[in-house]
């Protein structure tokens, strides 16, 4: 069974992408922020680790901080994440679902001047003789500003010979959804295109601890969400169909 992490979605959010640019070691040419890129092993490895480097493309010099999530992550596998430093300790999946990385209890912080490349993130996923495959998200953020992701990217840790199901990936990926306003304070309209049947389709609200705080179970084509007594910050506005995370969206209540 997989600890499934339903309020944090995809790499589909607009808010504040393009200060930081992510390549892998293999292709330092191509830009991967904001897609998911794949590490492949085995069950019987002891570990497997994807290297990527971090880019500062901006104009001022960044103190940045790495944010792991698990989307989709098999039960019974470890993960850690080397962010500056490494962990000597490894995380069993759903002990910590969400949260910037540390070392002894310290959140790491790297800086980065501009055209600067940060070398030292790796992901480490034990895969302890499980056949399976498991789904993270790494964001990364401005220590000035931790509601605003500068980039982000979802690794896939393969080590299955079948094949890894959608899981919470855009297993629909012409359903788009525009929050209007965003920011807002009050009132929110959730419009939705390229949904012809919206009968196994829902709406939930997540804050940034991952706690429910709404849902709509009879959607359409827009869709008014009342945000008036929520605490001002970041949510996260999922679309599901049949349980399954479709697409997410940052709402940002002022």
């Amino acid at each position: 069974m997989k600890a499934r992490l339903l309020f944090i979605g995809l790499l589909i959010f607009s808010f504040g992408y393009g200060q930081l640019k992510i390549v892998e070691v293999a292709d330092l040419a191509t830009d991967v922020n904001q897609t998911t890129i794949e590490e492949i092993g085995q069950a019987s490895d002891n570990e497997i680790i994807k290297v990527i480097w971090v880019i500062n493309t901006g104009t001022s010099t960044l103190t940045v901080k790495c944010k792991k999530t698990e989307i989709d992550v098999l039960s019974g596998t470890m993960n850690t994440t080397c962010w500056k430093l490494c962990p000597s300790v490894y995380d069993w999946a759903g002990a910590v679902t969400s949260g910037f990385v540390t070392l002894g209890g310290n959140q790491m912080i790297e800086t980065v001047a501009p055209g600067d490349t940060i070398k030292t993130f790796a992901g480490h996923y034990k895969p302890e003789n499980l056949d399976g495959c498991s789904l993270f998200m790494y964001e990364w953020y401005d220590e000035n500003d931790l509601n605003t992701s500068l980039a982000s990217v979802n690794i896939r840790y393969i080590h299955t010979t079948g094949t890894c199901t959608a899981g919470v990936e855009e297993s629909d990926v012409n359903v788009s959804i525009k929050l209007v306003p965003n920011p807002a304070s009050q009132m929110v309209n959730i419009k939705m295109s390229g949904v012809v049947d919206f009968s196994d389709f829902s709406i939930e609200v997540y804050d940034m601890l991952g706690k429910k705080v709404s849902s709509i179970s009879q959607i359409t084509t827009i869709n008014t969400l009342n945000i008036e007594d929520y605490n001002k910050g970041l949510y996260f506005i999922s679309i599901m169909r049949n349980g399954v995370l479709i697409k997410t969206s940052k709402l940002i209540k002022e």
